[in-house]
């Protein structure tokens, strides 16, 4: 699923369509343009369309480009152009920006100043990404290979029953998306989510890939607009859901197809190994893989651009080139990875498919597909109530664990997800039948699963309850679960952390190793002497020592270990890593006895490896260990009288097992072992920098492009940059890698170096071997082995891990390879039995990131092509170089389609990069989830703004009446409730009326006072009078009766309402109370400095009651609008009005408090003082 923004991104959707006649029949759809050049005409789908006053679009009528520009475009009425709800918000562009605020500086600035203040706002907006309206949600549904393969080769009417299956089964998901997937949201800040009518969706139908391979596709768009159940009116999808249930939709699609076929066809299914990497993916019994990879080989579409350009070199040149100059175009064919997209007629493509497919087979295509499908045994279908309640459970049982493996929390999506890959192999009577069972697995998953979201603190009143019941303040399937096995994971670990019975380093010792100097002179910095000191001295079972990159983890690893083996005895420090290759580096680095910690696992569950008292174990790189394997790690140290550390960094990548918890202990233990100083940087500037790239400081990328490291371009041209600065890094002797965040961009790159290698004799164009990327291998070729394998020997305990590299030395006849690991000359070769090599060879010039963490050599090249990379992964991938770490920045908005781009005319590196920063993906571990998730409900900001949408809904009716009583026409009351100020002047008006203004009769007299006439929002006009009537209101010591003020910042609704929501309104005011009490009574706790300004809490009761009253008053402010300023207690200056109108009322709450603590003699600072830092 992609967003699309507003703007001119539909015209693409339209680009290869044909023209039609207007009457599309989906039964004939694809094979009525059989002859014609493009796809068929889009067509419209959503249970929204009945809703579309004036319209006569119906399910399944032909799109048009103007319909497509009113709604996708411009969010309008597809038919009329009205408006459906409120225009999409405009969003200035950086230039703009920029010349806003360098026109608002004062004009007697002095020159220099002047220039300053210019600079840092270029440098501010240069660094602020440009937001885009959201026009829609375009899901691609994508048939699996086989099918799109069978569709390919087979005679017309298979062909449209093939499709007609594919959209069937769109359809099937478009329902369940709309029945539970798409909301919209309404009251205070959208904190209610409410239920909609269905959806405005178009679908697009496309043939084939960008490289003219058979691609079954339909592109369907969702329209950013959609009807409210409860009061008709239209606004914008809410869009965490649509994201949230990507992979759920997903799953659900493919199951769905998968039925439908069979139910069409009587065909059967059947699961494939896709690589020790790769899911296995479900495809047609019967259909090969060798014709699926005919048609699925990135070499296929290599082969046909080097074919186009080895013809443009002939008629160029009027000669064939020579052998090496076709090696030089078939590189650059390698990294035209996205072509322009030829168009063809479907008759075309299906031509050149089946004589492929002829050659493939060795008989007629069509006809051989026929048959072979013909032949297999189809798979019964079964009902829902076919499946017994115990199997049922026993599956969510297996849900619950699966997911549990590798997230340390989850949601309703993640297990129906799971459901359905569970339920892959089974087929259903009907879509009724799949979601019955995929829904009741789910269930019963989530009743097998620990909650960590409260429950609802507070009732909701009858308007603010789904259909199901539920409460529309909570987000649909937004409840967050993790497993007890986690959850006792995580507490073990947190207890050992804090427990001190562990062996210890005497101090006479640790200072002999700490003082100690190396051959060269050199002593351990002062941060890791400390980190070691508290490690070794902590008598903590469990321990942590974090290391950001580049800070000498390994430098004080060893001098750890020297000082355990001297008060425990050799060998008495065991070592664990990730992988196999990390832990034979780890080996190397400290002398100790590393094994991988999946391996050292079974070997302790078999009898054979265990700890002796006074051992120390450390596990490096714990951010890629599970949390419920380092806890029987921690299980097992305690039992045995030893100790373990934890050693690594948080800010990198993290496990594709549940993880987190090396976050989680870091943040949790009061004196932290950590390294501060980074060393591992040639460059000074470079050390600074680093550790604020690592905590995602925007700023930084200035420093990066000061130092000529960044590059920008499109992806072809960064692609070419980048690989050309490795090649010339590794041919001047410089260790050097070359990172790239996708696979696909991985291989690209890969080809490219072994054609040149090739080119220049230093591989052989001989024998080769086809590697599980479909990469090809030969003689000289540099590989990276991606299997354990301790039968693969190289003599003594070295033998074939995964992650190590070797240069290709020969191929045999019987697709078997001799290896030799790279940087020796002599010795260390091994023979790869064929099907190793097959499956678990793959070319080692390009890297991915997770390759590249605990790497150090002398350059660094990372290519980032899109803001999906997170900051974890560009930190590492600029981390590893001593002399110099480059990135190099895709700004075409690779890898999108045109219509999914944003419509921004200066996409700058730093605008991506900073995009990347702010993408984090760092696990968090139940625990702190746990303790987020009830903050966050329990908050004032969201009980606040919950008893703010409930007082609002039950006011409307009352400024409704007032509004009639008003010299207003019924069309101009109804402009205003329909007008997107009319919430905020709902709450001035309950403001004012809470203040004791009349507003039965001020109102009326406002309107009247002056005439309404061009007015373009009359709600606005009448909102700006009344705030100007009772300016002097809030916060003023005017002799007026005070208002009834909930923690001082709320006003209380005191009117009469029905009893529901008198108890919804009451509860959460005492919510409310309780929170800001608790707060108040936590900072007396603690005396965070910000503090200091209200002097300290007097002592007689009356005035103490006072002060805490004030205090309470602050403590709601700050948990309301999110303050965390350690210095001030009221933070930065308010964002908003409704956040001034608090400030005003906390900052006199401040000076009150100040007052009553002074009047017992008590020295306090003015709050204005109070400053500090900036942090």
């Amino acid at each position: 699923m992609r967003v699309m923004s507003a703007g001119e991104g539909y015209r693409y959707l339209l680009k290869s369509v044909v023209t039609g006649d207007g009457n599309r029949d989906l039964t004939d759809a694809l094979t009525r343009y059989y002859q014609e050049k493009g796809s068929p005409p889009g067509f419209w789908a959503g249970s929204a369309l009945t809703g579309l006053e004036g319209s006569t679009i119906t399910a399944d009528a032909e799109v048009t480009e103007e319909q497509l520009r009113f709604l996708i475009g411009e969010g309008r009425h597809p038919v009329t152009g009205e408006p459906l709800g409120s225009p999409y918000r405009s969003f200035l562009t950086r230039q703009e920006r920029i010349d806003r605020r360098t026109q608002a500086l004062p004009d007697t600035l002095e020159e220099a100043e002047r220039e300053q203040q210019l600079e840092l706002i270029e440098t501010e907006e240069r660094q602020r990404p440009t937001r885009h309206p959201v026009a829609g949600y375009d899901y691609t549904f994508s048939v699996p290979k086989s099918v799109s393969v069978w569709w390919a080769v087979a005679d017309g009417g298979t062909q449209a029953l093939i499709a007609r299956a594919h959209h069937q089964a769109m359809a099937q998901v478009l329902d369940l998306l709309e029945r539970d997937v798409v909301m919209t949201r309404v009251g205070h800040n959208g904190l209610a989510q409410v239920e909609v009518t269905g959806v405005l969706a178009t679908a697009f139908d496309h043939y084939d890939s960008r490289s003219n391979e058979p691609q079954l596709h339909t592109h369907l768009v969702i329209a950013n607009r959609v009807q409210g159940v409860h009061d008709g009116k239209w606004r914008a999808i809410d869009g965490r859901p649509m994201h949230a249930a990507v992979v759920a939709l997903s799953e659900h699609y493919n199951n769905a197809l998968a039925d439908q076929l069979t139910r069409d066809f009587g065909i059967g299914w059947e699961a494939r190994d896709r690589g020790p990497r790769r899911a296995s993916a479900w495809e047609i019994t019967g259909i090969p893989d060798t014709l699926i990879e005919e048609f699925s080989s990135r070499s296929q579409a290599i082969n046909a651009r080097t074919d186009e350009l080895i013809a443009d070199y002939e008629q160029q040149h009027g000669r064939r080139p020579s052998r090496k100059t076709i090696i030089r175009l078939r590189a650059q064919a390698t990294l035209a990875t996205r072509p322009y997209k030829q168009v063809y007629a479907l008759a075309e493509l299906t031509e050149r498919w089946r004589v492929r497919a002829t050659s493939v087979l060795g008989q007629d295509a069509s006809n051989w597909v026929q048959q072979a499908i013909s032949s297999t045994t189809p798979q019964p279908l079964l009902r829902a109530d076919d499946i017994p309640l115990e199997t049922i459970d026993d599956i969510a049982q297996r849900v619950v664990t699966t997911v549990g493996e590798s997230r340390s929390t989850w949601k309703r999506w993640n297990l129906h997800s799971e459901a359905s890959r569970l339920l892959k192999g089974i087929r259903f009577a009907s879509i009724t039948d799949r979601e019955a069972v995929t829904g009741l697995i789910s269930d019963r998953a989530e009743a097998a699963s620990v909650q960590l979201s409260p429950p609802e603190l507070a009732v909701s009143p009858t308007h603010f309850q789904r259909s199901d019941g539920s409460s529309t303040f909570r987000i649909k399937h937004g409840t967050l679960y993790t497993s007890q096995q986690m959850l006792d994971a995580e507490d073990l670990l947190l207890r050992l952390a804090h427990t001190h019975i562990a062996p210890l380093v005497p101090h006479d010792l640790l200072e002999g190793v700490t003082r100690r100097t190396d051959r060269k002179g050199r002593r351990l910095g002062a941060d890791q002497a400390a980190a070691i000191t508290v490690i070794a001295t902590s008598a903590r079972t469990v321990d942590v020592l974090i290391g950001p990159a580049g800070t000498g983890k390994t430098t004080t690893l060893a001098s750890l270990r020297r000082a355990w083996e001297l008060a425990h005895g050799k060998n008495s420090v065991v070592g664990l890593a990730s992988s196999a290759d990390a832990a034979q580096v780890l080996a190397a680095d400290l002398g100790i006895r590393t094994e991988n910690t999946v391996k050292w696992l079974h070997e302790h569950d078999a009898g054979r490896w265990r700890l002796r008292r006074g051992q120390l174990m450390i596990v490096d790189e714990a951010s890629l260990s599970g949390t419920i394997a380092l806890s029987r790690l921690a299980a097992h140290a305690e039992q045995a009288g030893a100790k373990l550390v934890l050693v690594g960094d948080w800010a990198q990548l993290g496990a594709v097992e549940a993880g987190g918890a090396l976050g989680m202990l870091a943040r949790d233990l009061d004196h932290t072992p950590e390294l501060h100083d980074v060393r591992r940087f040639r460059n000074p500037w470079e050390k600074h920098a680093s550790l604020r790239l690592r905590l995602g400081e925007p700023s930084v990328i200035d420093d990066y492009d000061a130092h000529d490291r960044l590059t920008a371009g499109s992806y072809e041209h960064i692609t070419e940059r980048a690989y050309l600065a490795w090649q010339s890094d590794m041919r001047s002797g410089k260790q050097s890698i070359l990172v790239a965040e996708t696979l696909e961009t991985v291989t690209t790159l890969n080809i490219r170096a072994r054609t040149d290698r090739i080119f220049t004799g230093h591989t052989s164009a001989g024998a080769s071997i086809t590697l599980s990327s479909g990469t090809k291998a030969s003689e000289g070729d540099l590989v990276i082995t991606r299997k354990n394998d301790r039968r693969l020997s190289t003599g003594g305990p070295r033998w074939v891990r995964n992650g190590d590299r070797w240069r290709i030395t020969n191929i045999h006849a019987d697709g078997s390879v001799t290896v030799r690991r790279a940087g020796t000359r002599f010795g260390g070769a091994i023979r790869l039995p064929a099907d190793y090599a097959t499956h678990n060879l793959d070319l080692g010039y390009a890297i991915t990131v997770h390759r590249a963490q605990g790497a150090t050599v002398d350059t660094a090249h990372a290519i980032v092509h899109s803001p999906q990379m997170t900051r974890e992964s560009l930190y590492v991938a600029m981390t590893r170089g001593r002399e110099a770490n480059h990135a190099y920045v895709a700004i075409d908005q690779f890898p999108l389609e045109e219509h999914q781009k944003h419509p921004e005319p200066d996409v700058t590196a730093r605008g991506v990069l900073a995009g990347v920063l702010a993408h984090e993906s760092a696990e968090k571990s139940a625990h702190e989830l746990l303790r987020a998730e009830h903050e966050h409900w329990t908050s004032i900001a969201q009980l606040a703004g919950e008893y703010d949408t409930i007082v609002a809904h039950a006011q409307h009716d009352h400024w409704l009446d007032i509004l009639e009583a008003s010299p207003l026409t019924t069309d101009q009351v109804d402009a205003i409730t329909e007008s997107d100020a009319y919430g905020a002047l709902a709450a001035e008006l309950r403001r004012a009326e809470a203040e004791n203004y009349d507003i039965a009769r001020l109102v009326p007299a406002l309107i009247a006072s002056r005439h309404l006439a061009g007015a373009d929002d009359l709600a606005a006009v009448i909102l700006q009078r009344l705030r100007a009537a009772t300016a002097n209101a809030t916060g003023s010591t005017q002799a007026r009766q005070p208002a009834k003020m909930i923690a001082g910042l709320i006003y209380e609704f005191t009117s009469d309402t029905d009893p529901l929501t008198q108890q919804a309104l009451e509860e959460r005011r005492v919510l409310i109370e309780q929170r800001a009490q608790a707060l108040a009574e936590q900072a007396v706790r603690d005396r965070p400095r910000w503090i200091e300004s209200l002097g300290t809490p007097p002592v007689r009761p009356a005035a103490h009651d006072q002060w805490m009253r004030n205090l309470r008053t602050i403590t709601a402010y700050r948990d309301r609008h999110g303050t965390t300023d350690p210095y001030r207690p009221l933070g930065d200056p308010p964002r908003n009005r409704n956040q001034s109108m608090d400030a005003v009322r906390a900052q006199q709450a401040v000076a009150n408090a100040a007052r009553f603590a002074a009047a017992l003699g008590v020295r306090t600072a003015p709050a204005q003082q109070q400053s500090g830092p900036r942090l």
